[in-house]
């Protein structure tokens, strides 16, 4: 298309900062040229090309209502929202700062450049931009929801409400309102409120995992375990086997001490997801709790077939055949964990603690007594399991007085109610005996 000379002018006008005569310029120069219309229609096919999802097709129009009227606002915000939604996060800061350039009294304008320095992680600088896309679209949904969603991301959700409310009476069918409004009254304790809202969220998309999700998150927090299981049943048989559902659903068996139940929702789990790492080892722990140790064994060799690395399978080998016993399979399966991790404080201590116990056996004593100087080093604070097994360890060797400052150690510095310094004080009285 010829640049007329009035377009020529707009440019010049635009690239001088002047945005509001160079707006006025081009209007009156598609005005002249009998463009006005058809340029509003391209416009509006671009936007209801992106309502739908069709991205390509809307950014070619939106460019072409670019290259006829630079002017409008509405063009960048389209190429703004086009980019974030592609992962083009410069170029929708470009097309942002053109949108609140050209129209700084646009709501989406404001909004989507607080959105563009959300993405770049720097939420507290985005919440200036979504409060004035707020101020000036008190009326759109987007500049109410995200300028509330970011607020309560950023814990003012007390500040939050009033936008996530408004966001939930302007589309009163959009489950995300009501379910991010959900979250922000949870925020502020508000659980029953809360629970009422995010339900209504789920309701309005029964087939989204994440309202049955969220509303089981609350009700688990406020300790209501079986009806957070109910609500999770009931998402299961909407959504199909989801792994989020049944990871939370396995926990609340688990906290209800019912351990088959569990099994059962991370069986379910891991046909669906069969490389979960997790869900094998939790497969493995609970069925060695139901001494159903071939499929505790199973669980822990499939993990390691998903991830030759886990240190945490074998660790898990090594307590199944420990506690069989089978000296040599333990002892193989703690080696290959101790390889993988070498500097882990647990994998040390029960390793060793499987070496003391074996009779007769003083270089394996002295192996474990190095383990557990290690693991005692490694420990946490207020952690003293690694310190009694090295006493007991010196005890193997003949170590006594080093036995008995351990035993010592451990009932000056340990917690009174921690069960390992009882252990400790009959240790030190067995050790006066022997005397």
């Amino acid at each position: 298309m010829a640049q007329t000379e009035l377009f020529r002018q707009g440019l010049a006008e635009l690239k001088a900062g002047r945005f509001a005569e160079a707006r006025k310029l081009f209007n009156e120069n598609e005005e002249k040229t009998g463009t006005a219309k058809e340029t509003r229609e391209l416009l509006k096919t671009a936007e209801a090309n992106l309502a739908a999802g069709k991205l390509d097709a809307g950014a070619q129009q939106l460019q072409a209502v670019l290259e006829r009227n630079p002017g409008l606002p509405e063009v960048y915000v389209g190429l703004a929202r086009i980019a974030l939604f592609t992962g083009q996060v410069a170029d929708a800061r470009t097309h942002a700062m053109g949108a609140v350039k050209v129209g700084p009294q646009l709501p989406l304008a404001w909004t989507l450049l607080g959105l563009v320095h959300e993405t770049e992680g720097d939420a507290k600088g985005a919440l200036p931009h979504l409060e004035k896309g707020a101020q000036f679209g008190q009326n759109v949904f987007l500049c109410q929801f995200n300028y509330g969603r970011v607020l309560a991301s950023e814990n003012r959700a007390a500040e939050a409400i009033p936008f996530l409310t408004r966001a939930t009476e302007l589309e009163p069918k959009n489950p995300d309102a009501f379910i991010t409004l959900g979250l922000a009254l949870r925020l502020l304790k508000q659980y029953e409120k809360a629970i009422k809202t995010i339900e209504k969220g789920k309701d309005l998309a029964p087939k989204n995992p994440d309202g049955w999700a969220t509303l089981a998150d609350v009700l688990f927090e406020v300790k209501e375990f079986k009806a957070a299981r109910d609500i999770l049943d009931g998402g299961l048989k909407a959504v199909g086997d989801h792994p989020a559902l049944l990871e939370k659903a396995a926990a609340c068996a688990m906290i209800m001490n019912d351990v088959e139940g569990a099994i059962g929702y991370i069986e379910r789990t891991l046909k669906v997801a069969p490389k979960f790492e997790q869900g094998w080892l939790n497969l493995a722990h609970l069925s060695l709790l139901t001494e159903n140790l071939d499929r505790s064994e199973q669980a822990a060799r499939q993990l390691l077939k998903v991830n030759p690395k886990s240190w945490e399978a074998w660790l898990h080998l090594g307590n199944l055949f420990d506690a069989v016993p089978d000296e040599a399979k333990a002892e193989d399966a703690y080696r290959n964990a101790l390889k993988l991790a070498p500097d882990n404080w647990k994998v040390q201590m029960n390793f060793a603690t499987a070496l003391i116990e074996q009779k007769d056996a003083p270089k394996k004593w002295q192996e474990a007594k190095g383990l557990l100087q290690k693991a005692k080093g490694g420990a946490p604070a207020g952690e003293w399991r690694p310190a009694y097994n090295l006493a007991l360890a010196h005890v193997r060797l003949g170590e006594k007085s080093d036995a008995l400052a351990l035993a010592k150690e451990i009932q000056s510095k340990g917690a009174p109610t921690d069960p390992i310094v009882a252990e400790a004080k009959k240790l030190e009285s067995n050790l006066h005996e022997q005397k």
